[in-house]
């Protein structure tokens, strides 16, 4: 346990005759909190799982470094301070920032911890009692709250202090608390409003894709946020008389705080302080009272959400549903029959139930979003962008760059391919009656291209032949064939392990720098050797069957691979 950790549970322990009163086991209460806390080091925040690990290292630092997080948060959040003169305008933009990070924050970070059910099988059997159980849970939940909250508000706190007063940080450690508990209100009528309408099942998939969302948030506000902070740095807005802020509760607080340090202001301020004071504590009061009973019902279904229960009375397993018959025509016309389109089929149904994967390769669609809107932003302007694509030559450049960009998502997929969580599981490959391992590789890399860069493909192919004309889809088949051919010869190279086989910590080795080079340099030089040719249709049609040749050679040698190669990396 670190010393944060340590200092926290030091101080919440503090009242520790208090909590024997009321009946208590302090000496459980501890233990119960330093597994927690520990076991809190050893869970990897959003920003860690969404990254490449390097080192087969157990993360144990994860509490240091969403501290750390959350303090380059808050600094970020001070650039509001630099918007106009009015202190109540900047204080709500402070606060909006404040309660969307920490929502999302906790949401994205601390949701494994809210719907930990684990607490009903490892302590509930033990002997202890409720009331001990109840309080280590609270505590644990206000302790992770304060490494959230503290870190991120102590820039904000020190910036008050040196341009106000001492006096004037203390409404605005109040106005913090008050929006925390504000948040926490929000963050209850999420989940309860998502349970309600879906699932507990799928109720982990959407907290999913919220941390994948949270993750590209961050990465774009990292790069568009200080640029947008340079046309709105001299505009001065007043936001006290406009009645229709009343509706936004980061200006109750910003309210709030204005009234306490100067003891004046307009009608719409006093209001906004009345209803900073009253709704976040009523908001609490109905979370206790009404929202966690139906969460705690709710939360216990997570449990059984494996199967479900019919009519009559049988369990039916929710994960064996059969292929859509859309799948199943992909498969039958991309694959052969046996080991080939087992692996595609596998492949296809992990990489959309994978937390693992989905937390690694989704967001690599929003990034790649995020970097064409700033290449476009750093160009000058839209007329500039305009006139680009108004050229024919230029509006090549485009699509062609296009096409072989994506391709970075479809090799971020097939890096993360052989990686998984639940990676154990892979006897079953070594159990089944499967003469060639490679036909499964070879169905699983099939599959990840099909779905991560074929259907990207399809939008940008019909942008490009509407744009340039049917004499666009030569160079679309080449562009096409180069990048799956990227794509299969990353797989034949870099790639001796089974889909969906090996530990996440397990991908520091041998070949990581060929499989970089690839990714990185390949589709660049040949994007540009493609321009080069565009315009020469024969030489295109030429390099179009080439590539394509190819590609059916290296997909054949994949689906050749022995067991030998295979073996040697499990032994």
């Amino acid at each position: 346990m670190n010393i944060v950790n340590r200092l926290f549970l030091k101080t919440v322990l503090l009242p520790r005759k208090l909590y024997a009163g009321a009946g208590i086991n302090t000496e459980q209460l501890q233990s119960i909190l330093s597994v927690k806390l520990m076991m809190d080091d050893r869970r990897p925040n959003t920003f860690q799982q969404t990254q490449q690990r390097k080192k087969e290292k157990q993360v144990s630092t994860a509490t240091l470094g969403t501290m750390f997080i959350s303090a380059i948060l808050g600094l970020m959040f001070l650039l509001v301070f630099s918007i106009g003169e009015n202190v109540v305008t900047q204080l709500t933009l402070y606060f909006s920032m404040f309660i969307f990070m920490l929502a999302s924050t906790l949401i994205a970070d601390f949701t494994s911890v809210l719907i930990d059910i684990r607490d009903n099988f490892i302590i509930m059997p033990k002997p202890v009692n409720d009331r001990t159980v109840v309080v280590a849970r609270l505590l644990h939940i206000f302790i992770h709250i304060c490494k959230l909250i503290l870190p991120m508000t102590l820039p904000g706190f020190i910036y008050i202090i040196v341009n106000f007063s001492f006096l004037a940080s203390l409404p605005f450690v109040l106005m913090v608390l008050l929006a925390t508990m504000f948040t926490i209100f929000l963050i209850n009528m999420v989940y309860i409003i998502i349970l309600r309408i879906t699932t507990p099942e799928k109720f982990k998939s959407i907290i999913s894709y919220i941390q994948i969302a949270f993750a590209i948030i961050i990465y774009a506000g990292y790069q568009l946020v200080p640029r947008l902070m340079k046309d709105v740095m001299n505009t001065n807005i007043d936001l006290s008389h406009n009645a229709s802020m009343l509706f936004a509760p980061s200006y109750w607080f910003a309210a709030g705080w204005n009234i306490f340090h100067v003891f004046k202001g307009s009608l719409n301020e006093w209001v906004a302080f009345v209803a900073a004071l009253f709704i976040p504590v009523s908001s609490i009061y109905i979370v206790v009272k009404y929202m966690a009973p139906s969460f705690n019902q709710k939360l216990a279904m997570i449990s059984g959400s494996e199967t479900v229960e019919t009519k009559s009375g049988h369990t039916v397993s929710t994960g064996n549903k059969l292929a859509s018959p859309y799948l199943r025509w992909f498969s039958g016309v991309l694959t052969h029959k046996g080991a080939e389109r087992m692996g595609f089929l596998f492949a296809w149904k992990m990489t959309g139930r994978s937390r693992d994967f989905k937390l690694k390769v989704y967001p690599s669609i929003g990034y790649l979003v995020v970097i064409i809107v700033m290449m476009f932003l750093r160009s000058g302007n839209a007329q500039k962008l305009g006139s680009i694509a108004s050229d024919p030559k230029g509006l090549r450049i485009i699509i062609v760059f296009a096409l072989y960009m994506l391709s970075l998502l479809m090799i971020t997929a097939i890096n993360q391919m052989i990686y998984s969580e639940k990676y154990k599981a892979a006897w079953l490959y070594f159990t089944a009656p499967v003469d060639t391992p490679g036909k499964i590789i070879a169905g699983a890399a099939k599959a990840v291209i099909l779905k991560f860069y074929i259907p990207l493909v399809v939008i940008i192919s019909t942008i490009g032949i509407y744009l340039l004309g049917v004499h666009f889809i030569p160079n679309l088949l080449l562009a096409l064939s180069n990048t799956v051919l990227i794509a299969c010869c990353m797989v034949y190279i870099g790639f001796r392990d089974l889909p969906f086989s090996k530990p996440q910590g397990n991908n520091a080795r041998a070949g990581s720098f060929l499989k970089s080079l690839i990714s990185l340099v390949v589709p660049g030089l040949l994007g540009i050797f493609h321009f080069l040719i565009y315009s020469i249709t024969p030489v295109v049609i030429i390099s179009a069957v080439l590539s394509v040749a190819a590609t059916w050679l290296v997909m054949d040698a994949i689906k050749r691979t022995p067991w030998q190669k295979i073996k040697a990396q499990y032994e």
